[in-house]
């Protein structure tokens, strides 16, 4: 072999074993990592001295659990650590809202923000455009659908699955192998989740904080768990921004502020105890009667417009027939009236068991007759008077119009207006100019309709077959609907 030969052979070797370590060097990196992005590099010299100075900055994604406005307040597990920092620093803090995922990266590196809050993880490849703080939280995958659509997790696995651009998860091991069909959108995670709640897609990636901070108010949902790997989520900074890194870390990792941010959290993710008695759904009812009170049930259940059973069935979930009973918020009695509706039926708490179920049996009357016109179909319109009677009508009137906009049928209640009277808990829904009605706690409204009509079902099917005595009352025809005590003024009809 010659000597051009033996060099020509070394350097084809060499080539082949640099290919091979660079082969190697970015085996775990994609396409991304290597092209050029215009937020890869700081643009500003602004650390922790011209910060104090100045104001603290925090980039923010709109989430329950990172930052949310509402009217008199903000909110959001992320911020209020943060807020908690700046005043162990002694500086001012200021949100600064970011719709989107890459514009809040150019933002930080352009100094229009500090630290990203945004439920963030960093993909392996992003881990050289910023710095990265401790964990703030840890999180798992869960998949997020509508109670109905699936009964297993197999079935959750099988169609699309959605995952926000934003979401933890949507670089990280475990979750892609797992689901079949992953779709990415640029929606955020709670935009993405509130597409689930109103039919718009059928499921969507949630980490387990959300599942369980959203789990009591969109409880049309239900949430099930993956097997890909826990994301530590963390804060990011300029990595020209060390000191501020560095306080950050220090400020951390103090026992003082890490029992803190478990006992904050344990809040958001409604981690404390229930209350015992009241979370009862179901009636013991034993063989010969439902309540102390059948009587006056039976009674004024005549000319009602449905069966006695309805009352009973209402008054044991306000009240499990204590006529003495009195809520946080002031409701009394048997059927639990507030106070100024007490009074428009000229009621207190003086008076007997039978002038509350009168009284319930006239408003429920009135509240037919308001919906009638807009929810023609009977037992739809059940629906909408018990929710009216628990939440008001001016909350229904408002989840009926957000049905509508959504593309959901406003005369049904079932998996239609009941999905969007849950949105109405969420500021981004109740604080739209067409809701004259403000926030409402749209579960509890869920759960009310839900309990009362399944407990009305079981009571009347007992009638039948003859497990309860009762006989039909007089007057079931929708021609007998009596007229109202107090009709409703005509610009607050549905």
């Amino acid at each position: 072999m010659t000597v051009r030969q033996r060099t020509g052979l070394w350097v084809l070797l060499a080539a082949v074993a640099l290919a091979l370590a660079f082969s190697w060097y970015f085996r775990e990196r994609p396409a991304t990592s290597t092209r050029y992005v215009p937020w890869g590099r700081s643009k500003v010299v602004r650390d922790l001295d011209l910060i104090r100075a100045d104001t603290l900055r925090v980039l923010v994604l709109q989430d329950p659990l990172v930052w949310e406005e509402r009217p008199g307040a903000v909110s959001g597990f992320e911020f209020e650590v943060l807020e908690r920092f700046a005043r162990h620093i002694g500086i001012p803090i200021e949100a600064v809202v970011v719709d989107h995922r890459d514009s809040m990266y150019s933002a930080l590196q352009q100094g229009l923000g500090d630290v990203i809050a945004a439920q963030y993880a960093p993909a392996p490849w992003e881990r050289h455009w910023f710095g990265t703080t401790k964990p703030v939280m840890v999180v798992r995958p869960m998949v997020a659908q509508v109670r109905a659509e699936a009964n297993t997790v197999r079935d959750a696995m099988d169609g699309t699955v959605h995952i926000s651009a934003w979401s933890p998860f949507r670089d990280g091991p475990g979750v892609r192998p797992v689901l079949n069909g992953l779709k990415e959108e640029t929606a955020t995670p709670d935009a993405l989740l509130m597409d689930v709640v109103i039919g718009r897609v059928r499921a969507c990636v949630v980490t387990d904080a959300t599942a369980a901070h959203e789990g009591t108010r969109l409880s049309a949902l239900e949430f099930i768990p993956l097997k890909g790997k826990e994301r530590s989520i963390v804060f990011a900074v300029r990595n020209d921004s060390p000191r501020l890194k560095q306080a950050l870390d220090a400020w951390l990792s103090d026992p003082v502020e890490e029992r803190f941010r478990t006992a904050l959290l344990d809040g958001y993710l409604d981690r404390r105890s229930k209350p015992g008695a009241l979370r009862r759904r179901s009636m013991p009812i034993a063989s010969d009667s439902i309540s102390p009170y059948d009587q006056e049930f039976r009674k004024n259940g005549q000319g009602f417009g449905w069966k006695w059973q309805l009352l009973a069935a209402m008054a044991w979930k306000e009240s499990r027939f204590d006529s003495t009973a009195v809520s946080t918020k002031g409701a009394q009695g048997i059927m639990q009236f507030m106070p100024n509706t007490a009074a428009r039926y000229g009621l207190d708490t003086a008076m007997a068991v039978g002038d509350h179920i009168r009284a319930a049996k006239r408003y429920i009357t009135r509240l037919d007759t308001l919906w009638m016109r807009a929810v023609p179909d009977r037992e739809q319109r059940l629906r909408f008077v018990l929710a009216s009677y628990n939440a008001g009508v001016g909350h229904i009137i408002d989840a009926q119009r957000l049905a509508e906009r959504s593309g959901l049928d406003p005369k049904r209640w079932e998996n239609h207006v009941e999905r969007a009277v849950l949105l109405l808990a969420k500021p981004q829904y109740y604080t739209r100019p067409e809701m004259k009605n403000g926030y409402c706690k749209g579960s509890q409204v869920f759960h009310y309709v839900r309990d009362i009509v399944s407990l009305y079902e079981q009571l009347t099917g007992m009638a039948r077959s003859g497990a309860q005595a009762s006989s039909r009352p007089k007057g079931t025809g929708e021609d007998e609907v009596a007229t109202p005590v107090h009709p409703q003024p005509a610009d607050e009809l549905p």
